[in-house]
């Protein structure tokens, strides 16, 4: 995941369409400007081209392919973002506006910070993990794609009504506490950083609590 301001200047009069090198460069972003022109040029130089020799498609169109970009910077409220692929299925809730989720990683609105720790419960579980597993494409070695193969399991909607519902998003916000406590090396290798916060996940039992309601809510 990368900034919108290391993306785009995001002006207030932006927020439904990434803005171009006019938008740019009265932000001040003169570089970035530059690199707009330069790129713009660059596009049309090289993009597939109408028999009457127009571009098919302009940059910022294509920056914004199928709204990859607008519809992000036009959501409000929190976001559950997790991994298109790997070993190991992580999710998050991402509550920075300004934050654009990257081509490698999937997101997902929340109506509210409930539900978004309900889902986050569930992505993060060993349980899904092993569900999905079976049905990933491999690579050399491993599995490795997750994409839209988790919602092929009976994950219903958050319902604050159901008390396993509200369980699980209660249990996501400990295991976020319990998270945050790990002294993380400063430096170290992503696996190894992560590795410390699921062991600590273990040793505090919540992992075990939320594979526990995982499996009562998808049935064993």
């Amino acid at each position: 995941m990368i900034s919108s301001g290391e993306l785009v200047p995001l002006l207030p009069r932006c927020r439904t369409s990434p803005p171009g090198d006019p938008a740019a460069a009265n932000a001040g972003h003169r570089h970035l400007a530059a690199w707009l022109r330069d790129t713009e040029a660059k596009w049309i130089a090289r993009c597939s081209k109408g028999a009457d020799g127009t571009p098919r498609m302009t940059l910022t169109q294509q920056l914004d392919h199928m709204r990859k970009l607008s519809a992000q910077l036009s959501a409000t409220g929190v976001k559950v973002v997790y991994t298109k692929a790997g070993t190991l299925l992580g999710a998050a809730v991402l509550d920075d506006p300004r934050v654009v989720v990257d081509h490698k990683a999937y997101w997902a609105a929340a109506r509210d910070m409930e539900e978004a720790h309900y889902l986050i419960a569930i992505l993060n579980s060993a349980t899904v993990l092993n569900r999905v597993i079976p049905m990933q494409s491999r690579g050399w070695r491993d599995p490795r794609d997750f994409d839209n193969l988790v919602w092929e399991l009976p994950i219903p909607e958050y319902d604050r009504r159901q008390a396993l519902h509200v369980d699980l998003a209660e249990a996501a916000a400990r295991a976020e506490t319990v998270a945050a406590a790990v002294a993380l090396q400063e430096g170290a290798h992503f696996m190894r950083q992560r590795r410390a916060i699921r062991d600590a996940l273990a040793e505090d039992g919540i992992a075990a609590t939320i594979d526990g309601l995982v499996n009562r809510l998808l049935g064993r």
